[in-house]
């Protein structure tokens, strides 16, 4: 029982560059209702990486861009409040995420639109970019196979998750 506890705790310090706690909760929670991690043969967000990537990705990217995220992911958290849901996104259950996403992908909002499209966008390119969605989408990879090359963002972003980063 130690043990278990002992890797719960592990797993729950698991670290982050870009994403906050908070926002590593909405993500999740918006990733869960918008990908079919459900679906038989289908990975999970682990099995595919999804938040490690996106938080690699964003990283990366210009001030302007990891700023626009943010506060994507801000709106998408407080939203429900505008729509008579007085908890955050992340703390609605499934159905309720889901109903909202129906409406919102509906709504005369450009902005609210916005939020949810590209959100929806850059998790979707996240998931179906893994090998490991790759079979249940019938993909064959790419054209001749060839090896994984990373760049020197990735290769550096590993090496500041093992801690040898600047």
């Amino acid at each position: 029982m130690a043990l278990l506890l002992f890797c719960a705790g592990i797993k729950s310090k698991i670290k982050y560059f870009y994403f906050s706690d908070s926002e590593i909760k909405t993500v999740t929670s918006f990733a869960e209702v918008v990908l079919p991690i459900n679906e038989p043969d289908m990975p999970n967000l682990e099995e595919a990486n999804v938040m490690r990537r996106l938080d690699e990705e964003l990283y990366f990217v210009s001030d302007e861009i990891q700023e626009d995220f943010h506060s994507a992911v801000m709106v998408l958290t407080y939203l429900p409040f505008l729509y008579g849901k007085f908890r955050l996104f992340s703390q609605l259950e499934k159905e309720e995420r889901i109903r909202l996403l129906q409406i919102w992908s509906d709504t005369d909002s450009d902005i609210v639109r916005a939020v949810v499209g590209n959100l929806k966008l850059l998790v979707c390119l996240v998931y179906y970019g893994h090998k490991s969605t790759w079979d249940s989408i019938s993909y064959p990879g790419p054209f001749a196979s060839p090896p994984e090359k990373w760049s020197e963002a990735r290769l550096h972003y590993q090496n500041l998750l093992k801690g040898n980063g600047d």
